[in-house]
């Protein structure tokens, strides 16, 4: 059975899809068979990865499913990225998704569970599958914590990045009670971080106080780095751009403590 983690954080500006392609190809290169779902609209996870926003079938008509007469099977939607040292799976998304809100929000009983039925039909192919959201929260960011196995939050530590984290933790603690009593915290990790500045150590202090009882947060955090910055561009993980860089290091040394 796979583990699947949420990267979660209705801010938007925090590296969360970032996190999401160099998480997930970190532990493909740990020997994990791992699977990205693209589950925003703007489709960054889909481009970042090297595939068109523009493809026909995406997780928009895996979603339908559950609305439609018209079927389609996970392995129809699939994208394989495949370089000479990452080897993972992406169910890719693009701006058709927008409509999804309307239509899980009226499909009643159940309508936070509708992913995680998706994914049950691939669960046992994959060691990790790893969720990318929205940075809203709404029926798409639900149904992402309703198939999810623990939500990875990422934070660049500045005054504005922090806004929303009670919200957020509001949602998990919901979901917990009402449709995902499994779903735990797997932690808050810092992104965009310039761990050098008194401002960024003041306000992880302020972070650690009202969360750390109750979140993990990560030692190991992503620095601010142009290497990280630039990867979407070429549609590559930061492990195909720069193998060696800090910034690979950074990503690895993060996948390793989640995986532990």
């Amino acid at each position: 059975m796979a583990t699947i983690y949420t990267v979660c954080n209705q801010k938007g500006g925090v590296s969360k899809t970032t996190t999401t392609i160099n998480f997930a190809a970190g532990a493909a290169m740990e020997g994990k068979r791992v699977l990205v779902v693209d589950m925003d609209s703007q489709g960054n996870a889909t481009s970042g990865l090297g595939f068109s926003k523009k493809r026909a079938q995406t997780v928009m008509n895996l979603l339908q499913n559950e609305a439609s007469e018209v079927e389609y099977e996970v392995s129809d939607v699939i994208c394989k990225y495949r370089t000479d040292i990452i080897s993972l799976d992406l169910i890719p998304a693009n701006k058709i998704l927008v409509s999804a809100n309307a239509l899980l929000a009226s499909l009643g009983e159940n309508k936070e569970l509708v992913l995680k039925n998706v994914l049950d039909c691939v669960d046992n192919d994959y060691d990790i599958i790893v969720i990318d959201t929205p940075p809203a929260l709404d029926m798409l960011t639900i149904n992402a914590l309703g198939a999810a196995d623990f939500i990875i939050i990422p934070v660049q530590p500045t005054k504005y990045g922090t806004d929303g984290l009670a919200d957020l933790t509001k949602l998990v603690l919901n979901a917990q009670k009402t449709y995902n009593p499994g779903l735990k915290f797997g932690g808050i990790v810092y992104t965009i971080d310039t761990a050098t500045q008194i401002e960024t150590r003041n306000i992880k202090d302020d972070v650690e106080q009202k969360y750390g009882n109750d979140i993990h947060i990560f030692e190991h955090s992503i620095p601010r780095l142009a290497d990280i910055a630039n990867a979407p561009s070429y549609g590559v993980s930061i492990f195909d751009l720069a193998p060696s860089s800090k910034a690979a290091w950074a990503y690895t040394k993060l996948v390793r403590e989640v995986l532990a």
